[in-house]
């Protein structure tokens, strides 16, 4: 039953959300929208550890580019825009947020 983790909040402001990833599973997903984009940036946060090994683990991540440009953020990740946002809801059985 594969997942899609829906993170919105930025890495330090909520320690839950990094924690989300213990759970995922090879065939799962991230997805960063809103605040949580700061942790797809080069700067290292408590989240960009936890993604940093999520490929070797058979996790998708993504970044919503809206949410990046809006931020000033580049980034490596792959990034959709709010139809593709909409397009991984549809791919995954259920959505953790």
């Amino acid at each position: 039953m594969p997942t899609l983790f829906v993170l919105s909040h930025a890495p330090g402001a909520d320690p839950g959300e990094a924690h989300k990833l213990t759970f995922a599973r090879d065939g799962d997903a991230v997805i960063l929208i809103e605040d949580a984009v700061f942790g797809a940036g080069s700067v290292e946060t408590s989240l960009t550890r936890v993604l940093a090994g999520a490929g070797e683990r058979g996790i998708d991540v993504f970044a919503l580019a809206p949410d990046l440009a809006a931020r000033g953020i580049e980034t490596l990740l792959e990034t959709v825009d709010y139809a593709g946002f909409v397009e991984l809801l549809t791919q995954y059985d259920r959505a953790v947020h």
